[in-house]
């Protein structure tokens, strides 16, 4: 997923995702949740779960309600999103 950070907001908005990325790794089927910084300045968050069901019931979890809620007013919305599988 790519976050484009508004003016003014790219800190909080990386701050935020490391204060909860401990808590969005001990969900059910998470098998990574990591922060990069992209070189044009975004944020890109890669996400693995251990089923399409474990990653749908993610966006329920308290953390990732806090995230979007918080966020909402720190990057562009709406953010890029990018699914994939392992071929």
């Amino acid at each position: 997923m790519r976050l484009t950070p508004l003016p003014g907001k790219r800190e909080f908005a990386r701050a935020l995702i490391l204060e909860l990325i401990p808590e969005i790794r001990a969900l059910e089927g998470c098998e990574e949740y990591r922060l990069f910084d992209a070189v044009d300045g975004d944020l890109m968050l890669y996400e693995r779960f251990t089923t399409r069901e474990h990653w749908q019931a993610h966006f329920d979890a308290p953390a990732i309600l806090r995230l979007k809620a918080e966020l909402a007013d720190a990057v562009v919305l709406p953010v890029e999103r990018l699914e994939t599988y392992e071929a």
